[in-house]
C-alpha cells in the first residue's frame, strides 16, 4: 500500500542509531521530523551485537533540546546506562558498530529506490572513507586525517592561515625591517650635511626677509598716510556741506515763524465747525424721517392703484342681481320612488323564482316606471342646485367689491395725511439748514431737502479737511521751531570737528628711501616678495626641524633593531624546517593515498564481478557485462549495439535496475569477512517497484541466495503484493501505523532460470 509509512520504519531505525534519516540528507530539524500539530515524539530501538543487547531511546521536542540515552540490557532485565546525551549516544553507537558511521551504513547496508545514485553523487573523499571502513583501513582514515590536520596546521586553509604562512609573513616583515634598517643607515649619513646646508640658506633668507620687511612697512605706512589724507579731505568736504545745510536751516527758521502765525490765524476761522457738525447730525436724522415718509407715500399710492384696478376688474363680472328664487318648499319624493322601485324589483324576482311569470312581468313593468320617475326627480334636483350655486357666487363678488371700495376710501385718507406730513418735514429740514449762517448764502433758493442737505454736507467736509491740513502744518512748524537750539548746538560741534580734521590733514607724509617713489605696483611687488621670503624661511626651518626629527627617529630605529641580522637568519632556518616538515607530511599523505588506493582498487573489480552475477538475474538475462569508472559511473554492454553504453541512454526502469545491481554489488564487495563486526543487516527500500514479474522473481531469488548468505537480517520494504511466502516476518502498515505482524517460515526458494 502506497503512503502507508513503510519507509518510515527505515527512517526510524536510522534516526535511532545516528540521529539522521534518508531524507532530508542533512541533519533534519525537529519541525521536519515531527508530524504536523505534534509537539514531541519518541523512538525506541533494541538491537544485538554478538551476545550483547542494547536499547536506544531518543526524544524529539519542538520547543526544547532533544534527548538521547543508550543502555546495555542484561540477562536479568537490568539495564546499564552507557550514554546520556545526543552526541555521546551517536558516538557510542558508531564505536559499537566498529567505527561505521551513518554515511557508511547508508552507502552499504541501505539500498533505497529514491537514493540509488548516492555512490555516484558522493564526493571522492567520502566514497574512499566508506571503502576504507569496510576494508579494515580505519587506521588509514585516522592517519590521513591526522596528516591532513598537520598539513592544514602548516599550510593553512582558505579561511585560516597556516603556520607556514604566518612564519613566511614574519620573515617578509623582518626582511622589510632589515631593508629599512639599511636605508636608515644611509639616510643618517647624509642628513648632517643637509642640515648644515639648510642652516646657511636660512641665514641668507632671514637677512633678505628683514630688508624686504622693513621696506614693506615703510611703503605700507606711506600708503596708509596717503589714504588717510584722502579720507580726511572727504570728511572735511562732508562736514562743511553739513554745516552749510545747518546754516540754511537756521536762516529759514524766521520765515517759518511768520508762516506759523499766519497758519494759526487761518485756523481760527474754522473754530465753529464743531457746532455745525452737531446741526448737520440733527439735519441728517430729519432727512432720514423725511425719506421714510416718502417711502410710505409711495407704498400708499401703489396700494391705491392696486385697489382701483381690482375693483374695476371685479365690477365687469358682476351682473345685475334681483332677489334670489326661493327653493321649492315641497320636497321631492325621491325616497318614495326609491323604496317603491326596490320593492317592485324584489317582487318581480320572487315571482320569477315562484314560477309566476305574469306576476313577475307585472311587477317588473311597475318597477321600470318607478325607476324612470326616480331618474327624472334626480335630474330636476341637480338643475335647481346649479342655479342656486351661481346666484351665491354673484353675491360673494358683490360683497368683495364693496369691501375693496371701503378700503380704498381709508387709503385715500391715509395718503392725504402722509402728504401733509412730508410737506411739514421738508419745510422743517430746509429751515434747519438755512439756520447755518456759514453756508446759508451758498444754499440759494433750494426747495429739495435732500439736495440742500448734500450741498451743506459737501461744504462742511471741505472746511473740515482744510482745518486738518492747517492743524498738521501748525504742528510741523512748531516742531521745527523747537529744534532750533539743537541745530545751533550741532552746527557748533560740526565746525569744531572740521578744524580738528584740518589739523590732522596738515600732518606731513612718512619719508621714503632716497631715489624711490611710491606706487601701488611697488607696494604689491614688495608685499609679494616679502611673503615669498617669509614662506621660504618657514619652509627652511620646517625642513631643518624635520631633518633633526628624522635623525632622532633613525638613531632610535637603529638602536631598536640591533641584532636584526640574527633574527632574519633564525627566521629563515625556521622557515626551512617548516617547509621540510610540510614536504614530509605531503609525501606521507601521498604514500598513504597510494597504499589505500591500491587496496581500494581491489573493490571495484569485485563490484564489477558481483554486478556481472546480479545484473543477468534482475534483467532477465538481457544485460550481463558492466564497466565502472573511478567515480563509479556505470557503463553496460548492450548486446544489440555490441558496445558499452552509459546508463543514461537506457529507459528509466532499466536505469533503476542497473543502479540497484551496483548498490547490491557494492554492499557485497565491502563485506569484510575478517573484520568480525561487519553490518549484519540490509535494508531494501522499494527495490521491486520498477520491475516486471520475471525480474521481481530474479530479485527475490537473489535475496534468498547470495544476499541471505552474507546478511543475517534483510528488510524488504515494498508495496507489491503476493510476497507473503517470501519472508519470515511480515509487517503490514496502514496510515503510518503497524496493522499486523505475522511470523512464518518461508519454503525453499526455487532458482529462476534465466534464458541465455
Amino acid at each position: 500500500m502506497n503512503e502507508s509509512g513503510k519507509s518510515t520504519i527505515l527512517d526510524a531505525i536510522l534516526f535511532a542509531l545516528f540521529g539522521r534519516m534518508i531524507r532530508p540528507s542533512q541533519k533534519p530539524s525537529n519541525e521536519e521530523i515531527l508530524t504536523y500539530g505534534t509537539g514531541e515524539a519518541q523512538v525506541k530501538l533494541e538491537f544485538a551485537i554478538g551476545d550483547l543487547k542494547y536499547r536506544i531511546v531518543r526524544e524529539i521536542h519542538k520547543t526544547r533540546p532533544n534527548r538521547a540515552q543508550l543502555y546495555e540490557l542484561g540477562p536479568n532485565g537490568r539495564q546499564k546506562t552507557i550514554a546520556t546525551t545526543v552526541n555521546d549516544t551517536t558516538s557510542e553507537v558508531e564505536r559499537l558498530l566498529g567505527g561505521i558511521t551513518y554515511n557508511e551504513i547508508v552507502a552499504s547496508s541501505v539500498v533505497a529506490q529514491k537514493d540509488l545514485e548516492r555512490l555516484i553523487k558522493q564526493r571522492l573523499d567520502d566514497r574512499r572513507k566508506v571503502v576504507n571502513v569496510f576494508l579494515n583501513l580505519d587506521s588509514f582514515n585516522r592517519v590521513q586525517d591526522q596528516f591532513d590536520t598537520e598539513r592544514a596546521r602548516i599550510e593553512g586553509t582558505t579561511r585560516n592561515p597556516g603556520q607556514l604562512t604566518v612564519e613566511r609573513e614574519r620573515l617578509q616583515s623582518l626582511q622589510e625591517q632589515m631593508k629599512r634598517y639599511k636605508e636608515a643607515e644611509t639616510q643618517l649619513s647624509t642628513l648632517a650635511g643637509k642640515i648644515e646646508k639648510l642652516r646657511l640658506e636660512l641665514v641668507d633668507l632671514e637677512k633678505k626677509f628683514a630688508t624686504t620687511d622693513s621696506l614693506h612697512k615703510t611703503l605700507n605706512k606711506h600708503d596708509e598716510a596717503v589714504k588717510l589724507q584722502r579720507s580726511l579731505r572727504q570728511e572735511i568736504q562732508d562736514k562743511t556741506r553739513l554745516a552749510e545745510n545747518l546754516q540754511r536751516q537756521l536762516s529759514g527758521i524766521s520765515s517759518q515763524r511768520e508762516e506759523l502765525e499766519k497758519a494759526r490765524l487761518e485756523l481760527e476761522q474754522f473754530s465753529g465747525l464743531s457746532e455745525i457738525e452737531s446741526q448737520l447730525t440733527q439735519a441728517s436724522n430729519m432727512l432720514e424721517e423725511y425719506q421714510s415718509a416718502e417711502i410710505r407715500r409711495v407704498q400708499s399710492e401703489e396700494s391705491k392703484d392696486n385697489l382701483q384696478a381690482k375693483i374695476a376688474e371685479k365690477t365687469k363680472g358682476v351682473s345685475s342681481l334681483g332677489n334670489p328664487k326661493p327653493l321649492d318648499s315641497k320636497p321631492r319624493r325621491v325616497w318614495t320612488y326609491l323604496i317603491s322601485t326596490s320593492a317592485l324589483g324584489a317582487g318581480a324576482i320572487l315571482a320569477f323564482f315562484l314560477s309566476l311569470p305574469q306576476v313577475a312581468v307585472a311587477f317588473g313593468s311597475l318597477a321600470i316606471v318607478s325607476l324612470l320617475l326616480l331618474t327624472r326627480q334626480i335630474v330636476s334636483l341637480s338643475q335647481q342646485a346649479n342655479s342656486s350655486r351661481y346666484e351665491q357666487e354673484q353675491l360673494v363678488r358683490l360683497q368683495l367689491v364693496r369691501s375693496w371700495e371701503n378700503e380704498l376710501a381709508e387709503n385715500q385718507q391715509n395718503l392725504t395725511k402722509i402728504q401733509q406730513d412730508i410737506a411739514g418735514r421738508s419745510e422743517t429740514l430746509i429751515g434747519t439748514l438755512s439756520s447755518i449762517t456759514r453756508y446759508a448764502a451758498k444754499m440759494g433758493a433750494a426747495k429739495d431737502p435732500k439736495t440742500a442737505f448734500e450741498t451743506v454736507s459737501s461744504l462742511f467736509d471741505n472746511d473740515r479737511q482744510t482745518r486738518q491740513s492747517l492743524e498738521e502744518k501748525v504742528r510741523l512748524l512748531s516742531q521745527q521751531l523747537r529744534e532750533e537750539p539743537q541745530i545751533k548746538e550741532r552746527l557748533d560741534l560740526i565746525q569744531r570737528e572740521v578744524k580738528q580734521v584740518e589739523k590732522k590733514f596738515a600732518a606731513p607724509l612718512p619719508e621714503l628711501p632716497e631715489g624711490l617713489s611710491f606706487s601701488d605696483t611697488l607696494l604689491e611687488e614688495t608685499a609679494d616678495s616679502r611673503d615669498m621670503l617669509k614662506e621660504s624661511v618657514s619652509r627652511n626651518k620646517a625642513q631643518i626641524e624635520d631633518s633633526i626629527s628624522r635623525q632622532f627617529e633613525l638613531r632610535q630605529l637603529l638602536e631598536e633593531n640591533t641584532g636584526l641580522d640574527d633574527q632574519v637568519q633564525t627566521q629563515m632556518k625556521k622557515m626551512m624546517l617548516l617547509e621540510k616538515d610540510c614536504a614530509v607530511v605531503k609525501l606521507s599523505v601521498k604514500g598513504l593515498e597510494q597504499t589505500s588506493e591500491s587496496l581500494r582498487n581491489r573493490v571495484k573489480p569485485q563490484v564489477e564481478r558481483y554486478m556481472g552475477l546480479i545484473l543477468p538475474v534482475i534483467t532477465s538475462g538481457r544485460y550481463k557485462a558492466v564497466q565502472l569508472d573511478e567515480d563509479y559511473t556505470v557503463r553496460v554492454f548492450d548486446p544489440e549495439a555490441g558496445e558499452f553504453k552509459p546508463k543514461e541512454v537506457f529507459s528509466g526502469g532499466t536505469e533503476d535496475q542497473l543502479l540497484l545491481a551496483m548498490r547490491l554489488a557494492f554492499a557485497l564487495a565491502l563485506i569484510p569477512q575478517a573484520k568480525g563486526h561487519n553490518p549484519e543487516f540490509l535494508f531494501l527500500d522499494e527495490p521491486l517497484g520498477s520491475s516486471d514479474r520475471i525480474r521481481r522473481e530474479g530479485i527475490l531469488t537473489l535475496l534468498h541466495q547470495e544476499l541471505s548468505q552474507n546478511f543475517k537480517q534483510i528488510f524488504l520494504i515494498s508495496h507489491v503484493g503476493d510476497l507473503e511466502a517470501e519472508a519470515d516476518t511480515i509487517i503490514q502498515m496502514e496510515n503510518g501505523m503497524v496493522r499486523e505482524v505475522v511470523g512464518r517460515t518461508s519454503p525453499s526458494r526455487q532458482p529462476v532460470v534465466v534464458p541465455a
